[in-house]
Order: structure tokens, then sequence, then C-alpha cells
């Protein structure tokens, strides 16, 4: 689809202008989810105005706004899951920090519980 997109030199209307495949990439999940209901929108009106075109035998191509729908949901569904993939490595992190940092507090208080030439024996 991306590569009938770039063919069409396809540009999607959305609230910071028309852009291309390219720039949607920079949209926030915010603006993408406007841009897909507005796309979404045209999809229904025009199903709308041609309610018996199941009846065609002809294998309709996809249309320029079923192409747009699908690479604003593709590149949606994406950036959500990258986002959530982010947050996930970071809890990640943060519970692991976490452990390592008990691990240290106990060794820690190992430490403190030795004796004076326990210690010093440690001392290299």
């Amino acid at each position: 689809m991306y590569k009938q997109a770039s063919r069409m030199k396809l540009r999607f209307q959305t609230s910071k202008g028309n852009l291309s495949v390219e720039q949607l990439w920079d949209l926030s999940l915010a603006d993408l989810a406007s841009a897909i209901k507005s796309v979404n929108s045209v999809i229904k009106e025009s199903e709308k105005e041609d309610e018996l075109s199941f009846l065609s035998t002809e294998e309709q191509p996809d249309s320029v706004a079923q192409t747009q729908f699908n690479i604003l949901k593709d590149i949606y569904v994406t950036k959500s899951s990258e986002i959530e993939d982010r947050k996930t490595e970071r809890e990640v992190k943060a519970y692991n920090q976490k452990i390592l940092a008990l691990i240290k507090e106990k060794e820690d208080g190992d430490l403190r519980e030795m004796s004076k030439e326990q210690l010093e024996k440690l001392l290299k």
C-alpha cells in the first residue's frame, strides 16, 4: 500500500495541512486519530451513496480514501505499539534498578556485620 501511495503521490489532509506519507510519522497519535476519523467518515459516506455496490461482479480497486485509511491505521498502530514497548522497557529498567539497589543494600549490611579483623582481611 505504501508503494501505491507513493506512485499516486498521495497526500493526507490533516490538522497540520496536506502531508505526504513520510510526514505522517511525525504526527502525534491524537492528530493521527483525527485524520483516521476524517478519512473513515469519507469512506462511510461513499458507502451510503452506492449501497448496491456489493452486487457488482467486478472487483473494485481500493479507493484513494481506503488506501489513506489503511496507511493511517498502520502508522497509528505501529506508533502505539512502539510507545507501549518503550513504556514497558522503562518499567523493566526501573524494576531492575530497584533490585540492584536492594542487592547492594544487603551486601553493605553483610559488610557492616563483619568484625574489624574480617574487614581488614578483605582489604587488598
